[in-house]
């Protein structure tokens, strides 16, 4: 008898989800002699509507002035409601509902427009949005720095991002991240451009587009990357009565040479490896390590125990 009723609760709940009805929208277009049209994304509860069945409808009070499904353009991979809005007059409030036949629902948006004759709304990059609830409308980045290294400073400003790096870091082969405002996407020349995945040359200064999530709003920044010296810096261990000293230079020049001089002649010479060069076995006295246009006395001296 349980199994009996299970069944058939599975049947009815199956045969509701078959038998759902899209909502009777239509609307007379031979009423009216104005248009207005929109290409436009449709978002209910967070989630994107995509199916077949989804739909969107336009309304002046409870009269429906137009209706439109979902259309997948190839192209940006991505569905959109070609919708055309029809009035007999300038200015009237036009509202939306939306059906969700996933959940077979409708929601009423509680965002309005004005009617305005022969406008059009929204493209393929920017389109309209029509959400409930609404989506976020801002377009900011909030923090640009690349992968794998800490920035010097990274300022955001009017518009444009100000990085300064360790010179020791290429500028033709840098992977930004970053974070943005809530739902919204990173694009440059209209490619949409992911956070720690894309490797870039920034010799020259880069411009991105930051579109909301709404995208409503689209805002441009230019991107400057500086770069700033690295400090050498110059370590020494004094002799003592059973050692001599020595000297370390620490760089991130990799490969450069650094030279050991004492009374105008040259003690010896090595290269930076694995960011340090050191000389080892130096009498007392004093010595002159040069390393490009770093340089530094450094007197030896000998302490006793």
């Amino acid at each position: 008898m349980k199994k009996t009723a299970f069944f058939y609760f599975l049947f009815f709940t199956l045969c509701q989800s078959l038998f759902a009805q899209a909502p009777n929208w239509t609307v007379k277009e031979n009423d009216y002699q104005y248009t207005m049209t929109f290409v436009a994304k449709l978002n209910a509860d967070g989630k994107q509507l995509i199916t077949a069945n989804d739909k969107v409808a336009a309304f002046v009070g409870n009269t429906c002035r137009g209706v439109s499904g979902v259309t997948y353009v190839a192209n940006e991979k991505n569905y959109y409601a070609f919708l055309t809005v029809f009035s007999n007059q300038q200015g009237e409030t036009i509202s939306f509902k939306l059906y969700d036949s996933a959940g077979d629902k409708t929601k009423s948006v509680t965002k309005t427009i004005p009617f305005v004759v022969n406008e059009h709304r929204g493209n393929l990059f920017q389109s309209y949005s029509i959400a409930e609830p609404a989506l976020n409308n801002q377009s900011e980045i909030l923090s640009f720095n690349f992968l794998d290294m800490t920035s010097l400073s990274s300022i955001i400003s009017s518009g444009n991002v100000n990085i300064n790096i360790s010179e020791s870091y290429p500028l033709n082969n840098l992977k930004p991240v970053f974070t943005l405002s809530k739902g919204a996407n990173l694009y440059k020349n209209k490619v949409l451009q992911k956070s720690g995945e894309v490797t870039d040359n920034f010799l020259a200064a880069i411009t991105y587009e930051v579109l909301s999530e709404d995208e409503s709003n689209l805002k441009s920044y230019k991107v400057n990357v500086g770069q700033q010296a690295d400090p050498t810096l110059f370590y020494k261990k004094d002799a003592v009565c059973y050692a001599r000293g020595a000297i370390k230079v620490v760089s991130k020049k990799e490969g450069a040479t650094v030279q050991v001089s004492s009374n105008g002649k040259t003690v010896a010479t090595k290269q930076i490896v694995n960011g340090e060069a050191q000389f080892s076995d130096l009498n007392a006295g004093s010595y002159i390590a040069t390393l490009g246009n770093d340089f530094k006395v450094i007197n030896i001296t000998i302490k006793y125990n």
